[in-house]
């Protein structure tokens, strides 16, 4: 007898307190409820303990909720986990992130949205003692090599790392690109996916706020501190443009310590101010009134740190490396991640040429324009028919 197949999606890393992941995997969830196809699946979210009632305020009734406390990159998870997923009899389990359990042996779909650490690692890039971190290393680059070998599909947000990934291995591989939180955008600028007067949607002639005509005097940086993001590269531009000002958005940790003693070794103390975590209701009018956005990476997944800006009316200045020119486009100026002088140039323009800066803004809205998470679900569930029907031609016994 036909039944609705069915689809276990590990979601345990929703929501926003999970930086970029948790973003991609609550908007993921949010889109695809909307999608017609949806009702023609039954769909299960594995979520933690704690997060539980939040997806279900997000989400509703359209998923059923499977709760759990095996944590990630844990033991527990490699044994307990490929236990809990058997008892689902799903039909497909959507591993959001690499770490599927090496014994979980069912049908599964794996994002990879980056293997940024296949390229940089060491004590400089963690936390962690070097007791603790090569161990960890070692593990993450014995489970990402099986995984991505033993899943039926892969997902990735870029072509950059679809390029990478299909030199290493002949699973399949769909890019679905991510796109702009929704209250990222205005009520001024919606994306055609959302709900709002067609008056207010994007486009080349949207009237930019009287705010960022002004002689903006500082730049921003948004993300983690990492070593691969590079961010040395914007302090020794400070060093060559005194009176402007940095102003960076990152969560306290070893690594802003790192950064702020490089800062007092350089006598920036004065130019830079760290802003800490800001809730994303305060974006609006730090990045509004701001020169630039600087994203000067080294390497990236998808990054929509820039996208994002481009949402809030600022501009971007960003490095020419791994999938950035793919993801914005013709939206920014560009420059070579190791060169402070390119940097010092682009800065420049920008603080000569309020035409330039008006004009970066309204291509970062069209840049914006062009992503969407209904896309992305489309694309998603696309995999899932795939994967499906291929199981079900290698089982005839089993139907869609």
């Amino acid at each position: 007898m036909n039944h609705k197949p069915h689809i276990l999606i590990d979601a345990r890393l929703y929501g926003p307190t999970h930086t970029g992941i948790g973003r991609y995997t609550k908007n993921l969830l949010l889109a695809l409820k909307k999608l017609p196809q949806f009702s023609h699946y039954r769909f299960t979210l594995l979520v933690y303990q704690d997060l539980l009632p939040q997806a279900k305020k997000d989400l509703g009734d359209s998923f059923s909720y499977l709760a759990t406390d095996i944590p990630h990159y844990s033991l527990a998870e490699q044994l307990k986990l490929p236990c809990l997923l058997n008892q689902t009899k799903a039909d497909l389990v959507h591993f959001t992130h690499f770490n599927k359990p090496l014994f979980y042996f069912g049908s599964s779909v794996l994002t990879i949205h980056d293997l940024i650490k296949h390229f940089y690692k060491g004590q400089g890039t963690t936390t962690k003692k070097s007791y603790f971190y090569w161990p960890k290393y070692l593990g993450y680059r014995l489970l990402t090599f099986i995984n991505i070998h033993s899943t039926k599909h892969i997902i990735v947000p870029s072509l950059f790392w679809k390029k990478y990934l299909s030199s290493h291995t002949s699973t399949p591989i769909t890019v679905t690109h991510e796109a702009v939180d929704p209250k990222f955008l205005r009520q001024s600028q919606c994306h055609p996916e959302f709900t709002c007067p067609a008056t207010a949607r994007i486009s080349g002639s949207h009237e930019i706020p009287d705010q960022v005509r002004n002689d903006n005097r500082y730049i921003l940086y948004t993300g983690n501190l990492y070593p691969h993001k590079n961010i040395e590269v914007i302090l020794k531009a400070l060093k060559k443009l005194p009176k402007l000002k940095l102003k960076i958005i990152a969560q306290k940790n070893l690594f802003q310590q790192r950064l702020k003693e490089k800062v007092n070794k350089m006598n920036l103390q004065n130019q830079v101010e760290f802003l800490g975590f800001l809730p994303d209701s305060q974006f609006k009018k730090v990045y509004s009134e701001a020169l630039a956005l600087v994203h000067p990476s080294f390497m990236e997944g998808f990054s929509l740190t820039g996208l994002e800006a481009m949402a809030l009316n600022c501009p971007v200045i960003s490095s020419h490396s791994s999938c950035l020119p793919e993801i914005y486009g013709q939206s920014v100026l560009y420059f070579n991640p190791h060169s402070s002088k390119q940097l010092v140039s682009q800065i420049k323009k920008l603080q000569k040429s309020k035409t330039l800066r008006s004009k970066l803004i309204k291509l970062g809205h069209l840049q914006v324009a062009k992503y969407s998470w209904a896309d992305t679900a489309q694309k998603t569930l696309a995999v899932y028919r795939d994967v499906l029907v291929r199981a079900r031609r290698d089982s005839p016994t089993k139907s869609l």
